[in-house]
This record gives structure tokens, sequence and C-alpha cells, in this order.
């Protein structure tokens, strides 16, 4: 790290020292930071509003081809400012260092490194970024390939290294940020359905948790959820004991039959006629969004919410309307 500028040794005294922490990286190698908690504490964040999956995808009408470029060592490649560096000084069994560049743990660092990236591709259309992940489309090949060409001019103008070992060029089929593209529409991610499918039934509260997270992470892609996890829902409740009964089995093995049903979202297109339909059980109620192709109506997102307990009492007409 010192060869490659990102620290360098500090000799003179320094009001701000901060822990080294190794981290282990998806490939097996270590990754050396500094635990910043106290230095967060005290950062003026500037809150650059990153955006959600669900916002990218929604600008993907018509996308066929698809590409994505990911930045190597992404927030190492911003310099600190010079007297921001004395903040980024941490210790180590050889003496104290201090970050040149961008450290990671840093709490602004995502929205710093993000609304660079945003600066560094305004004005290309078909194309957008989150954090240190670029990825453009367009509907023909043609188009895609004449928007690639301007973002690479752009990475090239500014300076940005790439990993081509995680970029991906012209592709039909892509997965961002846990969705499958196609031209056909959005589909969940196969390996965090495989997941879901192969894990063990919960046996505790933290059990319960960890499954519902991991189903509410692709639960557009799911109707009616929240009707679908009632059992597993209440087991979170003060108070109740943690049994696992044949309702809950029955909801759990329902679950998993879903999921094993592929869905596809289409992606939304402002040009055609657009209904959302909307739905209510005795515990909970749903929605559906859904455009026109030709004479059918595909689905573009799902949402669901559980009722609240004076919810739940009112009659049915009246659950309607909560929709």
């Amino acid at each position: 790290m010192e060869s490659l500028e990102v620290i360098k040794k500090v000799e003179e005294p320094t009001e701000w020292v901060n822990s080294m922490v190794c981290i282990n990286k998806p490939t097996g190698a270590l990754r050396v930071c500094m635990d910043p908690k106290d230095l967060n504490a005290n950062i003026k964040r500037e809150h650059y509003q990153i955006p959600t999956r669900d916002e990218i995808t929604s600008e993907m009408s018509g996308a066929k081809f698809f590409s994505k470029l990911d930045a190597s060592q992404g927030f190492w490649q911003l310099k600190l400012h010079e007297d921001s560096t004395k903040y980024c000084t941490f210790n180590t069994p050889f003496g104290r260092y201090c970050f040149l560049r961008m450290p990671f743990g840093i709490s602004s660092a995502p929205e710093i490194f993000h609304r660079t990236m945003e600066h560094m591709i305004e004005g290309i259309e078909g194309v957008r970024v989150y954090v240190d992940d670029i990825i453009l489309w367009g509907s023909t090949l043609e188009q895609h390939n004449e928007r690639l060409n301007k973002v690479l001019q752009r990475v090239k103008q500014y300076g940005l290294k790439l990993n081509r070992a995680k970029c991906q060029f012209g592709v039909t089929e892509i997965t961002f940020l846990g969705d499958k593209l196609t031209a056909e529409g959005i589909e969940p991610d196969k390996d965090k359905i495989r997941a879901i499918l192969e894990m063990p039934r919960p046996e505790d509260k933290k059990g319960v948790l960890r499954v519902l997270g991991m189903i509410t992470f692709i639960g557009k892609f799911i109707p009616s959820l929240s009707s679908k996890t009632v059992h597993l829902r209440q087991l979170l409740h003060d108070g109740c004991e943690f049994k696992w009964s044949d309702n809950l089995e029955k909801e759990w093995q329902q679950l998993k039959k879903t999921l094993t049903a592929e869905p596809v979202l289409a992606y939304f297109d402002p040009k055609r006629k657009t209904k959302i339909s909307t739905d209510s059980s005795k515990d909970g109620i749903g929605a559906v969004l859904l455009q026109a192709y030709g004479d059918n109506w595909r689905p573009v997102a799902y949402a669901s919410r559980t009722m609240t307990v004076s919810e739940c009492r009112y009659a049915q007409i009246e659950k309607e309307t909560l929709g």
C-alpha cells in the first residue's frame, strides 16, 4: 500500500490515531483498513442521494444489450485533501501511517465516490452508476456500442482504472445489484433464490429475521408477500413462544414454491398504458403495477404490507380501501 502511494509513514505527532483492522475480501485476500468509528461520529456528511436498484432499472425500458464496468479499488482512486490525511492516521505494529487516498469505512465515502462517478458520466444517455459500478444499456447493439464508447472515453479522460475481471461488455443478460436483467425484463438473481431454497427452516427468532431479510430483498417479485409470511412474522412478536407449527411449515414450503416460479417483471415504460391493482386479505394488503403489452398486462412491480392490529378489525370492504 505504501508503494502504491495509498498510505505513507507518519513521524510527527497527530491528534487523531485510528486502530488498524484487517477484513477478508471475497477472494480470500486481506484488506488493511482503519477503524474510523470515532472519526465517523465527527464527519459532516453531504448525504448525496444514491439511487436504489429499482430507480435505476425503471429507466431501462427497451433495453436488450448491457455492459457493466467496475472501478478497481474504487475508493483508493480518490485522493484525500492534504488537510484530511492527518485524520486518517492509524496504528500498526510497524508504526503509524496515514491514508493518502479515501479509505474504506469512512461514512461519507460511498456518497462522495458515487457523486464523482455521476459527474464523470453526466450527459450520457442510457448509463447509470451505483457507487463504483457503471451499468449501461441499449435497445440495439449499435445504440449500446455508441453509449459504451462515450463512457469509455470519459473513463479515459478522468483516469478511472477498471477491474477487467469484473467488467462485462455487450451481453444480453447481466446481474446488477441482485437482479438479473434481460431483454424480457427483470428476474431475481438465481443465486439468491438458490440460497433461500437451500436454507434450513428457522430454529429461532434470529433465523426468522435472516430468512425474512433475504425474502424481503426479492419481495418485488412476490405477489402479496405480507400475506405469505403472516405466521413467520408472528414468531417475532414479543412474548411469542418459538414453536414450529403445521401452519408455519405449510407457509415455509409455499414460500419456496412461489420462489421457484421464476417471475419476470417488465421494465417500466412511461409510454405504455399503466394501471395499479390492489387487493386485501384478513392480514395484509397488496398491490401490483401493471402495464399493457397488446392485449396482455405485465407486472412491473409488486408491493405489500401487513395490517395494523386496528386495521385487522376493519370490515372487508373497509380493508379494500386501504390499498
